[in-house]
């Protein structure tokens, strides 16, 4: 897994029209995506999901779910994202099987991403690296935490958080494998100048 990770947040995206959003976010190389909705899952965010995911498959991109298992099992969507107060990984991957993607929230951890790694997971992230409005009481990420890992964890390693036009060039330079933002490709204007920024 490498690349642009966009998390849709239902704070910063609007489900009516996420089709297009991810429509033109594929058409721009972004090829991992992550639906985020902490409040309820209703009939017409489900139709989404579904949408989504054969919008995916046909454009060979991947599909996770932030913390709801049995739905993502129900929709065979491509994997989960867990925090510290969900599922714990080894239970997701019985539930889930081998093949599926399960991604980690380590905050500002090490060794909390060298227990995922061992414990299976698919990917680490680490976060927030900036200020972020999209979730409420962020841990800050010490940097010193990131270059730790990168040196010793063989999964991808994920960043997380306030990533935006302004300051995308220098978490490119930190060499991770993904970049997940949210609010930061919202817009389409903004979209557009990151996805250039790191795919060109």
């Amino acid at each position: 897994m490498k690349g642009l990770y966009a998390i849709l947040d239902e704070n910063n995206f609007n489900f009516k029209n996420i089709e297009k959003d991810v429509k033109q976010m594929i058409e721009l190389k972004i090829k991992i995506f992550q639906v985020r909705v902490k409040s309820s899952f209703s009939k017409e965010i489900i139709k989404a999901i579904k949408n989504l995911k054969s919008l995916c498959k046909q454009n060979g991109c991947l599909l996770i779910l932030n913390d709801n298992i049995s739905l993502a099992k129900e929709l065979n969507l491509d994997g989960i994202h867990i925090g510290s107060t969900d599922i714990d990984i080894i239970s997701a991957r019985d539930i889930l099987g081998k093949k599926k993607i399960i991604g980690v929230s380590c905050y500002n951890s090490f060794s909390l991403a060298l227990s995922a790694e061992l414990n299976g997971a698919s990917y680490v992230s680490f976060g927030s690296l900036y200020k972020t409005s999209t979730k409420l009481n962020p841990v800050s990420l010490d940097i010193k935490t990131f270059k730790k890992s990168l040196k010793i964890l063989r999964i991808p390693i994920c960043l997380i958080g306030g990533i935006n036009t302004n300051n995308v060039h220098d978490v490119i330079k930190l060499n991770c494998d993904l970049i997940a933002i949210s609010k930061g490709l919202s817009s389409e204007k903004d979209r557009k100048t990151i996805s250039k920024i790191y795919y060109e």
